[in-house]
């Protein structure tokens, strides 16, 4: 048997004449399986939000990035004397609402070591991490500390 999805997004199954119609079935009933299982597998369930907003589960989506230590403007490693923040840019996730974020930093070297950071103002286009040692922005970028985030929340 041959199966293929056409650009319209067909499902198109070809079946030799020789092969008997009980087999036939079989295939149908195991790609119809395949095609009702599978999004069930991978269902994504969000428990509450930073908001409280709740939508319905096809809404539901992880959205992951790294920002770089070396952004610049508005996202880049900003900050005085031990007080070194970063905002970390969501708007490619089109989130209705805030987020569930997860996020560390990491460093490219092994002997250069990234603080833990702390997260702030979470917002459905942007997150803040500040380090929770009193390190500045310079180094930061001197470190090269890029900020690993993964964040789950609805776009519809």
């Amino acid at each position: 048997a041959v199966v293929s999805t056409q650009s319209t997004g067909t499902l198109l199954v070809c079946c030799p004449r020789h092969v008997s119609a009980l087999s036939k079935m079989k295939l149908l009933n195991y790609l119809l399986t395949v095609i009702l299982a599978v999004p069930a597998l991978s269902e994504l369930k969000i428990l509450n939000t930073p908001g409280g907003s709740s939508h319905p589960a096809p809404c539901a989506l992880t959205c992951a990035g790294v920002a770089r230590y070396d952004d610049r403007g508005m996202y880049g490693w900003s900050g005085g004397s031990g007080d070194a923040y970063k905002y970390v840019n969501l708007t490619g996730c089109a989130f209705v609402s805030a987020p569930v974020v997860t996020a560390v930093l990491r460093g490219p070297y092994l002997n250069v070591k990234c603080p833990s950071i702390a997260i702030r103002n979470i917002y459905k286009t942007w997150f803040q991490v500040m380090p929770v040692e009193d390190v500045t922005a310079n180094e930061m970028l001197r470190s090269e500390c890029d900020v690993y985030w993964t964040a789950v929340g609805y776009n519809c």
